[in-house]
């Protein structure tokens, strides 16, 4: 049912997309599920896409405009407590927490990455991710309260990870000011190489680091393509792209590598619920669970 909820999601993205002249691509997973399964990835449990930073803009500005009351658009800023840099269009009517740990609710949602301008040069690229993605991990220790904050910086101390145990104390006050320095930090990255004069694009917020930065003549044009039903679309050059980030992507990987890599603390497909509520069920249940 889960997966009928994303599905759902992104065919109310792909809709607005299409009203609006907005252009989009599947990215990641779901862009392997497109080639090679038509669908979902079988053990996949997200949908990815990627927006020209124009489109994006654009996406963003004209979503609170929109005649709808399904879904939400979550981005970095909005709330306070979100710790992703980029965006998340969610059905209204689910609750998802994905952290215990981390106070956000969503809903089932679809991931809409940036796709912006970059570096000519591949070492420039590099270190660029690297500063964004250190500087991102605040996001994820921000919203937690301070006592968290100190009781995770044990955690990563007896671990060994300095830099994160680093940022647990420095981001346990202030947070506010912090969380508007990061997201600003994180803005200009991104958007310092203008899009439209770039000649490299890519998307910060990926896992992939320096492969996920290609050229930019690779998404000058599209291919259209089924996904559950659905007409979507890939990048012209959807298979050098793919190529660089998984190689063979056209293979499926072991069994004991086909999983889902996300987390999920809590979720509700009927309702919404507040982060008060999540947290009193998880509460009753931890106790219910130390009764038997």
């Amino acid at each position: 049912m889960y997966k009928q909820k994303i599905v759902g999601v992104f065919r109310a993205f792909i809709k607005i997309c299409e009203e609006h002249d907005l252009q989009y691509f599947c990215h990641g997973g779901t862009a392997i599920g497109v080639v090679r399964h038509q669908g979902l990835i079988p053990w996949d449990d997200d949908i990815d896409v990627l927006m020209p930073r124009p489109d994006y803009e654009k996406f963003l500005s004209l979503f609170p405009q929109l005649e709808q009351k399904e879904y939400e658009l979550i981005i970095p800023g909005r709330p306070p407590s979100y710790y992703l840099p980029f965006a998340k269009m969610c059905d209204k009517n689910t609750t998802l927490l994905e952290f215990k740990h981390v106070p956000c609710v969503l809903g089932a949602f679809v991931d809409i990455f940036p796709l912006d301008g970059a570096s000519n040069e591949r070492e420039k690229r590099a270190a660029d991710w690297l500063l964004f993605r250190r500087i991102a991990n605040k996001l994820m220790i921000l919203p937690k309260s301070a006592k968290a904050n100190f009781a995770w910086l044990f955690k990563r101390l007896s671990k060994f990870q300095l830099r994160t145990a680093i940022n647990e104390i420095s981001c346990a006050f202030g947070k506010k000011r912090k969380y508007k320095k990061v997201n600003e930090q994180l803005h200009y990255i991104m958007t310092r190489h203008e899009y439209s004069k770039a000649e490299y694009v890519g998307s910060y917020g990926s896992q992939f680091g320096i492969k996920a930065f290609w050229p930019k003549s690779w998404f000058d044009g599209v291919v259209m393509m089924s996904f559950e039903g659905i007409e979507v679309r890939l990048p012209v050059g959807y298979d050098q792209l793919l190529t660089q980030v998984y190689g063979d992507y056209m293979q499926l990987p072991p069994k004991n590598q086909r999983g889902s890599h996300h987390n999920v603390a809590y979720l509700n497909l009927e309702e919404r619920k507040s982060v008060e509520e999540v947290y009193q069920e998880l509460n009753k249940k931890k106790r219910l669970n130390s009764l038997l």
